[in-house]
C-alpha cells in the first residue's frame, strides 16, 4: 500500500485515482492498481464529484509548545547536569524560560534527538 503522509497524497496522484473510475473502470480495480484502500478511491470520487478534489487536508493535532530555543535549552541543561530527572529538566526549563512542561514532553524532545535514559545497573548516579 502506498503511504499518504501527514498531507495525504498529492492532486497529480489523487487525479489518476479518479480517472479510470471516470473511463469506466471499478473502484476496486483502480484501488488495486495504484495500491490504494478502496474507501480512498472512493473518498476521491466523492470529492471529484463535489469539485474539491484539489483542497489539501490541513493536519490535525496540537501545536507544539516548545519551540528550537526551548529544546536548545534543555540540550544545554543535559550537557551541565547529566543525571537529572526528567521532572527536574523540566522544573529547570521553566525556571529558565518560563515555559511549564511535564516530564513527558521533556522526553519526547529527548527522543527526537535520539537521546535515551542512561541505564545504571547499580542505580547509583555517575557524578
Amino acid at each position: 500500500m502506498n503511504t499518504a503522509g501527514v498531507y495525504g497524497y498529492g492532486l497529480e496522484f489523487r487525479t489518476r485515482i479518479v480517472d479510470p473510475v471516470l473511463g469506466g473502470a471499478t473502484p476496486e480495480e483502480a484501488a488495486h492498481h495504484f495500491s490504494v484502500h478502496v474507501d480512498t478511491v472512493k473518498r476521491y470520487l466523492e470529492r471529484h464529484r463535489n469539485n474539491t478534489l484539489h483542497v489539501r487536508v490541513k493536519p490535525t493535532g496540537r501545536h507544539r509548545t516548545v519551540t528550537a530555543a526551548h529544546e536548545d535549552q534543555l540540550l544545554k541543561q543535559l550537557q551541565t547536569h547529566p543525571d537529572v530527572t526528567l521532572t527536574e529538566h523540566a522544573r529547570m526549563l521553566e525556571q529558565a524560560t518560563g515555559l511549564k512542561i511535564c516530564f513527558k514532553t521533556v522526553d519526547r524532545v529527548f527522543a527526537r534527538h535520539q537521546i535515551t535514559h542512561k541505564k545504571n545497573g547499580g542505580r547509583t548516579r555517575t557524578s
